[in-house]
């Protein structure tokens, strides 16, 4: 048996699955629609939970009658969702997640077999190595699963979300968390500044006078008004900078500062991987700042969900090889 194949109680010869669904909302009707609104399909949904497609139709039927909408439509050659399908996918989410507490982290998990879908909320300035390796690992061990990667968003936003259910983690280095929320430490990063080859700044050790009367790339702010976490941090430190230029698309950051005399700070891991791909030049931060802190975070309602536990392990293994990664260089 695979080392992450964990089982929950053993169930009666008749499962929820074979029961005929009636009028009521039940356990096994919120699966199906929660399959079904992953899948888009009654041939996926009844794939990923094992059951045979025509007691998957069944419970189509009866969440039509429940729902008194189609849920699921043709369109051409395929099958979508509905609108209100579509506003249904957060509140099914919630209320799995819910369900899974009440029995004591959810149904059997086993890698090597789940039909998973794992939503996490992170920056795109984390280094790609760690995204590589996370996806590496969990295709490996669970090819059937999907991982949905996306933008964090407004610095408050992930709060509402995790507890919706509309992502299943974050990556974020804003400390405060609510009470309801859990965390742990992925990485530690310290600041540096990125440049052009020939930069004016590359002339003479940078000092803290000279990165004030440069100019600045940074990323877009994360809630109005308040800044980006580099605005919270320099802050702290009493300095304000120019801001030449806000872009939540940091894969355009190469190309901006290589024609340009705008100064970049960020992470040192992502600015090394920066310098290697683009010949960019990296500048020690002109004067002692915190370190960026990854956090990962997740709802308290999730934490004993087994295949969720199973991801949170995959991140923190796959920050761990990053740091042995750049320890080794």
């Amino acid at each position: 048996m695979p080392e992450w194949c964990i089982f929950g109680p053993m169930k009666s010869a008749t499962t929820v699955h074979e029961i005929e669904p009636g009028r009521r909302l039940d356990e096994s009707l919120i699966r199906s629609l929660h399959a079904l609104l992953q899948e888009a399909s009654v041939s996926g949904a009844a794939m990923r939970l094992g059951i045979a497609q025509p007691a998957l139709s069944r419970h189509l039927k009866a969440l039509r009658e429940l729902t008194g909408d189609a849920l699921l439509v043709r369109v051409g050659n395929r099958m979508v969702l509905t609108e209100q399908a579509e506003s249904l996918r957060a509140p099914v989410r919630r209320i799995l997640a819910d369900l899974s507490l009440l029995s004591g982290g959810g149904n059997e998990f086993c890698p090597a077999t789940a039909r998973q879908r794992f939503v996490l909320a992170a920056y795109d300035f984390l280094p790609r190595p760690f995204y590589a390796e996370l996806i590496r690992r969990v295709s490996q061990a669970s090819p059937d699963s999907e991982i949905v990667i996306r933008g964090l968003g407004e610095r408050f936003a992930y709060y509402k979300q995790l507890g919706e259910g509309d992502i299943d983690m974050a990556i974020t280095v804003w400390p405060e968390l609510p009470p309801h929320l859990r965390a742990t430490r992925l990485l530690s990063d310290e600041f540096v500044c990125v440049v052009r080859e020939g930069h004016p700044l590359t002339q003479a050790p940078l000092t803290l006078e000279a990165y004030r009367r440069a100019a600045h790339l940074a990323s877009l702010e994360q809630l109005a008004g308040q800044g980006s976490v580099m605005d919270a941090l320099l802050a702290e430190l009493g300095v304000s900078v120019h801001t030449a230029v806000r872009t939540q698309f940091l894969g355009l950051a190469p190309e901006i500062l290589a024609s340009s005399d705008l100064v970049f700070s960020t992470g040192r891991l992502f600015a090394e991987q920066l310098a290697r791909d683009h010949a960019l030049k990296l500048l020690p931060f002109p004067v002692a700042i915190k370190p960026l802190r990854y956090n990962l975070v997740w709802h308290e309602r999730t934490h004993r969900n087994r295949a969720l536990a199973w991801f949170r392990s995959e991140l923190v293994a796959a920050a761990r090889a990053l740091k042995r990664a750049t320890d080794r260089s």
